[in-house]
């Protein structure tokens, strides 16, 4: 297997550096296993970098009849800043989401049963829950590249799928809608954007790029899990992700 990429410890680390103050320890989450599918390098959107801010590692393992898909994410230290995994169908259909560890101290989980999702989230002694009803599919950081890339037949062709994206931090869901739009030639470019006018105006659209012949992802554009933090506290983080896959095909 291809040795991990190391984090280098050189470049400007002052406005974008990381400090894991309060974050609960990786050990104590599960030890990811599987199979390492990819290594995604997160760069700012909008600002020439040399060096990535964050890279996440996805890994697959088989269990029972579903899919556990894990990401690490590591700063540029190498320390960890987000370790979540989803329990899915192989196409992507969410049954649990686990947050074990992230920069805000939180974790928790997100359980789909039918039309019904339910969130737990846990903030030191601080428990928070909720549930609501949805229609559609409901996504996760971890199933969402893979949804998409499984129903690129379905965009190509011009449809326009809706999707929930369920966000533990807000304890309810999103509605996005997926459609295909101009790419350079040999690739396939999905928008993702805000089903909500509203929401719209807060959160701009999500790109993500496909290579056509072999459906690998190559690179995602727009807002990512991962934040950064400065002298006045953490901030929202929108970033380029280039895609180096290990795996033969993406799953």
């Amino acid at each position: 297997m291809e040795e991990a990429p190391r984090l280098s410890m050189n470049g400007h680390l002052v406005v974008l550096a990381l400090v894991a103050v309060g974050m609960p320890a990786a050990h104590l989450a599960p030890v990811a296993g599987g199979e390492t599918v990819y290594f995604g390098e997160f760069f700012p959107l909008k600002t020439p970098a040399a060096e990535p801010t964050f890279i996440d590692e996805r890994t697959v393992e088989e269990r029972g009849g579903v899919l556990v898909s894990t990401h690490l994410t590591r700063d540029r230290t190498g320390a960890t800043v987000i370790h979540e995994s989803a329990t899915h169908s192989a196409d992507y259909a969410l049954i649990e989401y686990t947050l074990y560890a992230n920069q805000l101290g939180q974790t928790g989980t997100i359980r789909v049963e039918g039309d019904q999702v339910s969130f737990e989230r846990v903030e030191g002694t601080e428990r928070h829950t909720g549930t609501e009803r949805v229609e559609g599919p409901v996504l996760v950081g971890p199933t969402l590249v893979g949804y998409i890339a499984r129903h690129l037949e379905w965009l190509q062709a011009g449809a326009e799928l809706g999707v929930r994206i369920a966000v533990l931090d807000r304890l309810e869901t999103y509605g996005f809608k997926l459609q295909a739009v101009e790419a350079p030639s040999g690739q396939i470019r999905i928008r993702m954007k805000p089903s909500s006018f509203f929401i719209a105006m807060l959160v701009d659209a999500m790109y993500f790029t496909f290579e056509t012949e072999t459906r690998k992802p190559i690179r995602l554009e727009g807002r990512v899990s991962p934040k950064v933090r400065d002298e006045e506290g953490w901030h929202d983080f929108d970033a380029r992700v280039e895609y180096r896959l290990i795996a033969g095909a993406y799953r």
